[in-house]
Parts: structure tokens; C-alpha cells; sequence
């Protein structure tokens, strides 16, 4: 026999589960159905240039690896992007959170302008970076007495590295906001309590404050370092790819296919790309939690 009780518990449940819904329809539509068309494109010969589409089976993945000079150099190139920027950023991040921490005047407005370069159009600022840094650009002009002047994205030994440092100023405020917010959050009494125990600053420091910001520094290390092996639009607008293929990332050799029709070796690509970035995900999720397990 149903109780107002028991009819109470199932209209909670079913209240419970509709607030799913809709997110998990647009979760559904947006990402899912897409993945799983992308999966199947890279299991065709799909073109923009040829209506029929066959299926072709692992044929887009054989030529993929097969043609192991170009992808070697593309998955290293997204790595290597990858650290320099996760390292960057973090790095500098927290050293610039740590800074901010500090009641000074001016304090507000120096934390507005670190944050303000992400709020700028990549496109925009990789346009601006172009022709700050080209060869015969205004930082030129400033480093050519001293002998230091450089062709900064015409380089084959320098364009990554450039482009890593554009997007280290661009995006450094994220990890500034975040690591600030942690160290905000950090208790006044632990602190009090180690200095009246005669602790100094940089002992405070590392036995007090990084411990307890440790789990706000991996998000950020992690969230970045997922974004650089995405990146795509800075290296676009700056390089293009290249020169040659110096700054040839995954995410810019997908765009080339793309651009000659082979929606199918695109998509082929793009699967290699998304089963590689979730894998890293997955090895480097496993250490922070067994660091921040760890005492």
C-alpha cells in the first residue's frame, strides 16, 4: 500500500534525476554525438571535395603511423609545448600569488593587470606579438645595440620557445587567481601559531602555506597542461606551424588536413590527439592524488 511517505521518497528521487536532464542532453548532443561521429569520419574516406563517402576500416591509422616522421614530430613538438607552458605558468604563477598575498599599495590594481592579458582575443594578441617580435620590430630595435636581436618566430631553434613565452604572459593570471584564492583561504591560526613558535617566513612558507595550497597548484599544473595539448589558435596566429615545422603541433597538422579536404585523416588525427591528452590526463591525475595522499 503506497503512504504519503513512500510517495514523498519517489517524487525526490524523480526531482533528483530530471535536474540531470538537461545537462546530460546537452553533454549528450554537444560533446558526446560528436565524438563518437568524429570516431567513425576517421574510419572513412570522408572529403570536402568528394560527396560519397566509404568506409575504409584503419586504413587513416595506418597511413597515420605509417608516415611516423611527421606525427613523432607533431606529438613531440604539442609535448614539449605543453610542459614549457605548464611550467611557466605554474611556476610563475604561484611566485606572482605570493607576491600579491602581501597588503601593499597598489596590490588591487597590479592583481587587475596580471589577469587582464586573458580576458585579450588569442587572435588578437598572437597579431600583436607578431609585430612586437619580428625581425625588424620594436623589441629588435631595443636588443640590436647589444647584439641580442633575434628572429623570434622565423627561428627554427626559437619559435617555440616564443610562443610558449606569449602564452605564459597571456595566461599566467588563471594560475594567479586560482593559487591567490587558496593562500587567501589559509588559516590565520596555523600561521600565528608557527610564527610564535619562532618559524620564519620562508618556513611558514614551505611547511605551512605551499602544503596547503599543494592541491590549488596541481588543478592549475593540470588544467594547463591539458590546454597546451590542445593549443592551437596562438601558434596559428603567430607561426602558423611554422617555420617549416618548428612549431607543428597536433592540433595544426589536424587544421592542414583539414584545409586539403581529408576529413577522414583529420578525424583519424584528432582520435590519436584525444586518446593521447586522455591518457596523459589520466597518468598525471593518478600522481596528484597519490601526492596530495602522501603526508
Amino acid at each position: 500500500m503506497t503512504t504519503p511517505h513512500t510517495t514523498r521518497q519517489g517524487i525526490d528521487r524523480t526531482y533528483r534525476y530530471a535536474y540531470l536532464v538537461p545537462a546530460v542532453l546537452v553533454f549528450t548532443v554537444f560533446f558526446l554525438l560528436p565524438a563518437f561521429f568524429g570516431m567513425y569520419l576517421s574510419l572513412t574516406d570522408a572529403s570536402t571535395y568528394v560527396p560519397e563517402t566509404n568506409y575504409v576500416g584503419l586504413d587513416n591509422y595506418r597511413t597515420l603511423f605509417g608516415d611516423g616522421t611527421v606525427l613523432w614530430n607533431a606529438t613531440r613538438n604539442q609535448f614539449v609545448y605543453a610542459a614549457l607552458v605548464t611550467v611557466g605558468k605554474t611556476g610563475l604563477g604561484v611566485a606572482i600569488a605570493f607576491l600579491l598575498n602581501r597588503a601593499f599599495r597598489g596590490s588591487r590594481a597590479l592583481r587587475a593587470v596580471v589577469y587582464l592579458p586573458i580576458m585579450f582575443s588569442t587572435i588578437v594578441v598572437g597579431l600583436l606579438f607578431n609585430y612586437i617580435l619580428k625581425a625588424d620590430g620594436p623589441v629588435n630595435a631595443l636588443l640590436e645595440p647589444f647584439g641580442l636581436a633575434q628572429d623570434w618566430f622565423g627561428s627554427f631553434d626559437l619559435a617555440l620557445y616564443s610562443v610558449t613565452a606569449v602564452d605564459t604572459w597571456m595566461g599566467v593570471g588563471w594560475t594567479v587567481v586560482l593559487v591567490l584564492a587558496a593562500l587567501q583561504a589559509v588559516p590565520d591560526e596555523l600561521v600565528e601559531s608557527a610564527q610564535l613558535d619562532g618559524a620564519g617566513p620562508w618556513q611558514v612558507t614551505r611547511h605551512i602555506k605551499l602544503p596547503y595550497i599543494r592541491h590549488a597548484i596541481y588543478l592549475a599544473g593540470l588544467i594547463t597542461f591539458i590546454t597546451g595539448m590542445k593549443a592551437f589558435d596562438l601558434i596559428y596566429a603567430t607561426t602558423g606551424g611554422g617555420p617549416g615545422t618548428a612549431t607543428e603541433v597536433l592540433t595544426s597538422y589536424v587544421y592542414k588536413q583539414l584545409n586539403t579536404g581529408a576529413l577522414g585523416y583529420a578525424a583519424a588525427v584528432n582520435v590519436f590527439q584525444f586518446v593521447t591528452i586522455t591518457v596523459v590526463a589520466l597518468v598525471i591525475n593518478r600522481f596528484v592524488r597519490r601526492m596530495e595522499a602522501s603526508p
